[in-house]
């Protein structure tokens, strides 16, 4: 086996939706997002005891970034865990709001990789960057409600295709 098939033994990606399509949106502060955010962190705990050590974020806003916040948590509290940021462009954050900026740029200085897809926007840039997600891991956990259209549909068709090991929470059931 080599390098990259050992890395990617160890992978795990993340894919998911964005505030709106969350439970509990872009208010973090309810009993519905901190239910949600439990599952997933609990995924997350399930795929470190499977031997998952690297997981890697997309870091758009909603359920990216809150794996990314999940997984920084998981390390400060002593599991052996590297958080890799997938970038599509150098500015996927330049419409967001102010305080999400800001959340964006302090997970990205405590990621211990950012990889740059691609150099500039280009209307085709999200779906490399979810593709690079897939190519490189061998386990997704999507925050996902069944849609059949979108980027997280779009990563997880990709899933299936590379034959992924696939967790999904569906947000709904915690509305």
């Amino acid at each position: 086996m080599d390098t990259q098939d050992k890395l990617q033994s160890v992978t795990c990606c993340f894919t998911g939706h964005r505030p709106d399509r969350l439970a509990g949106g872009y208010n973090q502060s309810n009993n519905i997002c901190t239910r949600l955010r439990a599952a997933l962190r609990v995924e997350i705990e399930n795929a470190a005891s499977q031997g998952y050590t690297r997981f890697v974020s997309g870091m758009a806003q909603g359920a990216d970034m809150w794996a990314a916040e999940e997984v920084i948590g998981l390390r400060d509290k002593g599991y052996n865990l590297n958080l890799v940021a997938a970038l599509p462009c150098p500015n996927q954050d330049s419409r967001w709001p102010e305080y999400a900026r800001i959340k964006y740029r302090l997970l990205l200085d405590r990621a211990d990789e950012v990889h740059l897809i691609s150099e500039r926007y280009t209307p085709l840039c999200m779906g490399a960057r979810n593709l690079w997600l897939v190519t490189h891991s061998s386990m997704v956990i999507a925050l996902y409600d069944g849609g059949k259209r979108g980027g997280t549909a779009n990563t997880l068709a990709h899933a299936r295709r590379f034959g992924l090991h696939i967790v999904c929470i569906n947000p709904a059931d915690f509305r």
